[in-house]
């Protein structure tokens, strides 16, 4: 069987006055950001590569035509965080909403229990099993359904500004998240914001302008790219600007967000 080494790929895509000739490949355990301002497109993208919007040969999935992949089992390894798609639940507790979903899976009690530890590990959420999960704050939120998704089992994640309204450290800790879902669980993740800071950790960057592709490539290519930005309507955070300066200098290897980090680093 051949090699397929993109797990989602977009040919030629025009949407209702939306998105216009969009070529895109996502490979297996990539950290992918797509990022634009508020009416460039980026929703409509996330939801058309997650399904919830369909369209006609256009979208590759591991090698397959969305069309040859019947929802039940494309939504097994699928995760999908779409905030605006507000969803409510049905147990009383955080724990109960993740033993639910443990016992649909085909495990035996043992691994059951070991999945439960395993995510309760990598989002440190031991503090709100308790909690109504209808009632959690943002953060822990967004942590539920990275919970619920890890459970399943998931190769890849969607998800649209999951970061937005959050403090600067919810964000971090989000992110951080986010990369370790990528680097430990091998999970590609595809993620869309309107916020530059929130891109840095991800390998690749599509900018989208107008429902098109503007500028695309490493992520840190396109950041020293600040002109072309600023003409889309996205700026470059105080700290990423200065880091991708200093860059240009050789002074500085990689973006740097913090001021103290920064001023340590210069001084070395």
């Amino acid at each position: 069987m051949k090699k397929v080494d993109n797990l989602i790929e977009i040919k030629n895509l025009t949407y209702n006055n939306i998105l216009e000739n969009i070529d895109l490949s996502i490979p297996k355990e990539s950290f992918i950001a797509i990022s634009g301002t508020n009416t460039s497109g980026k929703t409509t993208l996330i939801k058309i590569m997650s399904t919830l919007i369909d369209t006609t040969d256009k979208l590759i999935y591991n090698g397959k035509r969305i069309e040859e992949i019947s929802k039940n089992e494309l939504f097994k390894e699928m995760g999908i965080i779409i905030p605006e798609e507000v969803q409510r639940f049905e147990n009383t507790t955080v724990e109960d909403e993740l033993f639910a979903i443990l016992e649909n899976l085909p495990i035996d009690q043992s691994s059951k229990i070991k999945e439960y530890q395993r995510v309760l590990n990598l989002l440190h959420i031991e503090n709100i099993l308790t909690d109504n999960p209808n009632e959690l704050t943002k953060l822990n939120y967004i942590k539920l359904l990275l919970g619920a998704a890890l459970l399943s089992n998931i190769k890849v994640l969607l998800a649209d500004n999951i970061c937005l309204d959050m403090t600067k450290k919810e964000r971090k800790e989000v992110l951080t998240i986010l990369e370790k879902l990528n680097k430990q669980e091998k999970i590609t993740i595809i993620m869309a914001t309107s916020s530059l800071e929130e891109v840095i950790d991800t390998d690749y960057l599509y900018i989208l302008n107008k429902g098109k592709i503007e500028i695309e490539g490493k992520t840190l290519d396109i950041l020293k790219q600040d002109n072309k930005l600023n003409r889309i309507g996205l700026e470059l955070p105080l700290m990423i600007d200065l880091s991708v300066k200093l860059s240009d200098y050789n002074l500085l290897n990689d973006v740097i967000l913090d001021m103290d980090r920064m001023v340590d680093t210069l001084w070395k």
